[in-house]
């Protein structure tokens, strides 16, 4: 799936005082065209979490593709202790379900596109 990691774009937004508010990780994916997305990933985390799992879950099966836009918004407040950014990750729903039903899917850690959060957090 590597293909489909989306473009991420990182937005820090801070109140009058300077103090950030929260972060909108904003992504563009190609995906097929007739896919229905689904996002998830937002809201609290664990304090032991280092990246934040952000994942778009798609359904299509076209061979022809088109640009997709998926924002993330982390709030300040459901940030985890140890959090330093998220990992963007695109899964096809269609693929989990047939791997599922022969117990091979295997999440690999190290795939997505990781973005760090800047400023204080």
């Amino acid at each position: 799936m590597k293909e489909f990691v989306p473009y991420v774009n990182l937005d820090t937004v801070k109140d009058a005082n300077g103090k950030i508010e929260k972060f909108v990780v904003r992504t563009v994916s190609y995906l097929p065209d007739d896919s229905t997305i689904t996002k998830s990933g937002e809201g609290e985390v664990a304090d032991n979490v280092y990246f934040r799992p952000l994942t778009i879950t798609y359904t299509g099966t076209s061979t022809t593709f088109k640009a997709f836009d998926v924002d993330f918004t982390i709030n300040r407040k459901d940030i985890g202790l140890l959090e330093r950014g998220a990992n963007v990750k695109v899964k096809s729903a269609v693929v989990v379900a047939q791997a599922a039903d022969v117990a091979m899917l295997r999440d690999d850690e190290n795939t997505g596109t990781i973005i760090e959060y800047e400023g204080d957090i």
